[in-house]
């Protein structure tokens, strides 16, 4: 019995190594199966990595020349109704610019920049919410057109200036047509759709510019046509746009009071910024003509103008800034945002910083250079703190952005209150004895208040994310996390 029990142990013990060999051989295929998965994997996403840079690059490239296209679109209108025209009409034309600036700036606000953040929450889908954004846009653009009519014929009953009145009646039938076009950009960018945007300004462009070209041509040129050719260029290609993009878009009539609450909620901390900023560069123009006296005021101005001669173009990146970043923190999280905010930092900051030595050697003859007048002339330090404070509020720029992204704007509101007041303090403090240059100061101090709390808020905000999971990571385990946890398991 004993043999035979040994003889049963010694034939179990054999059939158990086989039975190991067995397994290490599976495991062993396995590992190689998943390990060759594993490499597939690395390569399509080395592939998609490649393909990404290369249609980010495109896009900021996109973005840059869709900047260039509407800020020279906006310059040559105004020299070609100055040069056609006469200093009357071009009061009156930039009257109603500042009047559509403010429109188009409640949008983004409160419309835009909101959907931008906000379109891929999980509360509706994204043609849900692309309609909510559209439908709210629309409404803004119907309140805008009964205030503006209401006003044009208040002013027609008071006896007021017939041409400021016809102006008033003409902005409230463009108004519609310019929200459009502008809701139609941000859509494109916030779809990273950088050359569907480009093709549109690009429309309007030529349309407003060849209107206004035959207007001045057959010397028929005024603020009120101008408007009109503006309007024009702006319903055509718009309409166009919205007709053949009506398939992105979903209205529902039951999910609009939430939607309107919730951008609502985050675009009236960024339209309080800009209220803010706009209060305190009135304040700050208004301190220096009642201080120095209008002359300094506008020598002021003109140094400005120099020191932020890049912003356009640094700035416009910014377009697509938001809408990448947005991407990036859904798909990996703080990390992926990080890597945008660094990003960022580095293409916007670079030239700006280049730009500053070079204003720091050449900025009284860049400013004699723009103005041809001596009376510009003496003023190279003002202008170069002015242009370092640019750079401070670019270098706090993607962070800010970032914030938004995060959906903290209250803390961007906060570190912009501070920052306002600070400068308009320090303006108040130092103009007398330091002249422009003392405003120069207040204004770079200012501007770094606001990089350096918007920085510390970020890293705050950053290092309360810091456990959390990529959500690329959840996804792919979901797929294949058996996969992986045998490549682990096996390694």
């Amino acid at each position: 019995m004993a043999e035979d029990t040994g003889s049963a142990e010694g034939v179990s013990g054999i059939e158990d190594g086989r039975t190991q060999r067995a397994d290490i051989a599976g495991a062993g295929e396995s590992a190689r199966t998943n390990c060759a998965i594993e490499d597939k994997a690395t390569v399509k996403s080395s592939k998609s990595s490649v393909k990404m840079l290369r249609t980010v690059s495109g896009v900021h490239v996109s973005a840059l020349f869709d900047q260039a296209v509407v800020s020279g679109a906006s310059f040559l209108t105004m020299i070609m109704i100055g040069r056609w025209t006469n200093p009357v009409e071009l009061g009156l034309y930039a009257i109603g610019v500042s009047i559509l600036v403010s429109l188009l700036a409640i949008q983004q606000t409160l419309i835009s920049q909101p959907y931008q953040v906000q379109r891929y929450s999980p509360t509706a889908t994204a043609a849900e919410h692309a309609g909510g954004a559209l439908v709210q846009s629309g409404l803004l653009a119907l309140l805008t057109t009964v205030v503006l009519t209401v006003a044009g014929l208040a002013l027609i009953a008071e006896g007021a200036r017939p041409d400021l009145a016809a102006l008033t009646l003409m902005l409230a039938g463009v108004a519609p047509f310019a929200v459009l076009r502008d809701f139609g950009r941000y859509f494109a960018f916030a779809r990273l759709h950088a050359s569907r945007a480009l093709r549109l300004d690009l429309a309007v462009a030529a349309i407003q510019l060849a209107i206004l070209g035959w207007l001045g041509w057959t010397k028929s040129l005024s603020a009120g046509a101008a408007y009109v050719a503006i309007g024009v260029a702006c319903a055509l290609p718009s309409l166009v746009w919205l007709y053949r993009d009506r398939a992105d878009f979903a209205i529902r009539t039951d999910q609009f009071r939430a939607t309107m609450k919730r951008s609502w909620n985050f675009g009236k901390w960024i339209f309080g910024v800009e209220i803010t900023r706009s209060l305190q560069n009135y304040l700050t123009l208004w301190l220096l003509a009642w201080l120095v006296g209008t002359g300094e005021t506008g020598i002021y101005a003109a140094s400005l103008s120099v020191a932020t001669l890049l912003n356009p173009l640094i700035f416009g990146l910014g377009n697509i800034f938001v809408p990448k970043a947005v991407l990036a923190f859904k798909e990996r999280s703080i990390a992926g945002l990080r890597r945008e905010v660094t990003r960022d930092l580095l293409l916007r900051a670079a030239p700006m910083a280049l730009f500053c030595f070079l204003v720091l050697y050449a900025g009284d003859e860049l400013l004699h250079l723009f103005y041809r007048s001596d009376a510009y002339g003496g003023h190279g330090q003002a202008i170069t703190v002015l242009a370092f404070a640019s750079l401070a509020l670019v270098i706090g720029s993607p962070v800010y952005m970032a914030l938004l992204v995060m959906e903290h704007p209250r803390e961007v509101f906060r570190t912009e209150v501070l920052a306002a007041a600070l400068t308009v303090t320090l303006i108040w403090s130092l103009v007398g004895s330091l002249g422009l240059l003392g405003a120069a100061y207040a204004c770079l101090v200012g501007n770094v208040v606001r990089m350096t709390g918007w920085w510390l808020a970020f890293a705050a905000l950053a290092a309360s994310h810091g456990n959390d999971v990529p959500k690329t990571g959840v996804r792919l385990a979901g797929r294949h996390g058996a996969r992986t946890a045998s490549v682990k398991a096996t390694r």
